[in-house]
């Protein structure tokens, strides 16, 4: 019996040494939750700032209203349009080889069952319309689209796509705007997707010396980058005033200079596309510049003493080699003064009448030359890639 009790003494006072190192040594340490140190306040300041909430804001300015307003209203017409199709490269040891290439741009719904407004370079690879056209909406939903028609001067190029119920962009007046009107350009700048800028117009009928580009422009100073080609610029109602088409920079890039074509103008090209197809691709191959014009004639004065030119008429700079008007035999100094029959009074009516032309149509021009006068028909060919 003492056995036993002297056994359990041991027992329990093994026990209770085991438990008491266990407890020491071997129990799990839980890390203390950190204390900001009284003597630190500007971290404590941290805390509270990004723990307290937003103040409240007092409710947008007008200003502020009329942009947003204007930007949803406009941009769910603005699509994307990308293309794909084939270049020719001429190769001198293996032939001509063909690269298939993509690009990307912009364009504008303006009917509600599927047409799309977009540049004529948009949708075109070399001289060529891209063998595949697709319009992205701005829900996400993706379309094939046909090329119903293009003016190449002016750089419009009309789509359609079969769909209905279309968000379409509300047509303005371009007439109506004034140096100094607010305005935001849509577009897909640089394949990232519908963006928004915002700008005012910087001047109105502007020309630009590049003739890959026509006349009477908008330039306004809101952002246009590469990809924005055949968006929308809209008014500070959100109305479609002008389609984006160029940009002047030294960089490639935007630094406030951008052009792009009046709505007015686009809705005439539209009714000749729907009547007439492709337009814009006849060509004389010359250069030319208006009898009437104060500073030509005080040349051709001091030039050639005593004679007597045209009153009205185009006066002709230059002939391309191998063009249709060096086949019928204009020559530099001659005065064109009719085109079919219809007296000619200025340059853009040339432009004009060219415009509406057809590539292998025939005109008559009336030509004046060293005080005679005698007519030519010539064949229009078609314009050069990159003119």
């Amino acid at each position: 019996m003492r056995k036993v009790l002297v056994f359990l003494v041991l027992f329990g006072l093994g026990f209770f040494a085991g438990a008491y190192v266990f407890q020491t040594y071997f129990r799990p340490q839980h890390a203390a939750p950190p204390v900001v140190s009284e003597q630190d306040p500007s971290r404590t300041a941290l805390l509270r700032t990004i723990e307290s909430p937003a103040p409240a804001e007092p409710p947008p300015t007008s200003f502020e209203t009329m942009l947003r307003t204007a930007a949803a209203r406009i941009s769910p017409a603005v699509v994307n349009v990308d293309i794909t199709g084939e270049v020719r490269i001429r190769n001198p040891f293996f032939g001509d080889m063909r690269r298939e290439v993509a690009g990307k741009g912009s364009g504008v719904i303006i009917s509600s069952d599927g047409y799309v407004v977009t540049n004529n370079h948009v949708v075109r690879i070399g001289r060529e319309v891209a063998r595949e056209i697709t319009v992205t909406l701005a829900d996400g939903r993706r379309f094939r689209a046909s090329v119903l028609g293009t003016d190449s001067q002016n750089d419009i190029a009309l789509l359609k796509i079969n769909a209905r119920n279309l968000p379409a962009a509300t047509l303005g007046d371009s007439d109506q705007l004034r140096v100094g009107d607010w305005v935001i350009a849509v577009g897909n700048p640089f394949g990232l997707g519908n963006t928004v800028t915002a700008g005012i117009v910087s001047a109105i009928n502007r020309q630009v010396e590049d003739a890959r580009l026509p006349s009477g422009l908008i330039q306004t100073d809101a952002a246009i980058n590469q990809g924005n080609s055949g968006g929308a610029l809209a008014d500070s109602r959100g109305r479609l005033v002008g389609i984006n088409t160029a940009i002047f920079s030294p960089v490639g890039a935007n630094v406030g200079i951008g052009f792009a074509i009046p709505i007015n103008r686009v809705r005439a090209i539209i009714r000749e596309i729907l009547e007439h197809g492709s337009i814009g691709q006849a060509w004389m191959g010359i250069s030319y510049g208006d009898i009437n014009d104060p500073a030509l004639r005080q040349i051709l004065a001091q030039e050639f003493p005593g004679v007597q030119f045209p009153r009205n008429g185009i006066f002709i700079g230059d002939v391309s080699l191998n063009s249709p008007a060096a086949a019928a035999g204009i020559q530099p100094g001659d005065v064109i003064t009719e085109i079919n029959q219809r007296p000619i009074r200025s340059t853009d009516q040339v432009q004009e009448l060219i415009r509406r032309s057809r590539p292998g149509q025939k005109i008559t021009l009336k030509v004046w030359r060293e005080g005679r006068t005698f007519t030519v028909e010539l064949t229009l060919g078609v314009r050069p890639e990159g003119l």
